[in-house]
């Protein structure tokens, strides 16, 4: 009996050895799980961080795009609507009834005759016959809408008198106003 006594004591210090061992590696593993979850729980938190302002950048560059997009398109709407209204002078100055465009004409002529009293004189060929009488040699047909084109006898001197050179003076210096008219709502 002395020795099943030996046994069955060393039998449960064995046993209690090996549940104060399990139970140390259960805490143990307890504390380990805890501290992985708060690390787990950290990392997820500082991904989420990043990814918020990833989104946020990305939300923002996407905007920034968009408000360009409609920026430029309201700008080409703009130089559409520029154009066609360039073009409506042009279409207009060219259609001008002929007495308006001899009246016209004449003022040009005499304008002229205070920087150059003697030279040629060119129009386009459909108003050749307005210049006739102007006190210059006609010179020829030029490529214009209207208008006159005046050099001094030696050719030092050119007074460009076009209707093409006025509305582009006049358009080029009156842009910001047309343009503040035709657009308001900036």
């Amino acid at each position: 009996m002395g020795l099943d006594k030996v046994v069955k004591d060393i039998s449960e210090k064995t046993e209690a050895d090996c549940k104060a061992i399990a139970a140390k590696a259960s805490t143990e593993a307890a504390g380990i799980k805890t501290a992985a979850e708060a690390e787990a729980r950290q990392i997820h938190a500082a991904e989420m961080a990043k990814a918020e302002q990833a989104v946020s950048r990305m939300r923002q560059r996407e905007l920034s795009s968009a408000k360009l997009d409609i920026k430029k398109s309201r700008l080409n709407a703009e130089k559409d609507v520029l154009e066609e209204v360039h073009a409506s002078f042009t279409r207009q100055l060219s259609a001008l009834p002929g007495d308006r465009k001899a009246d016209l004409i004449n003022k040009l002529v005499t304008l002229a005759k205070k920087d150059i009293p003697t030279g040629k004189i060119f129009t386009n060929a459909a108003d050749a016959d307005l210049v006739k009488g102007s006190g210059y040699a006609y010179g020829g047909s030029i490529k214009c809408i209207g208008g006159i084109l005046v050099t001094s006898e030696d050719g030092s001197i050119n007074l460009d008198y076009t209707f093409d050179s006025i509305l582009e003076d006049v358009w080029t210096s009156s842009m910001k106003n047309i343009s503040d008219i035709l657009f308001v709502s900036r």
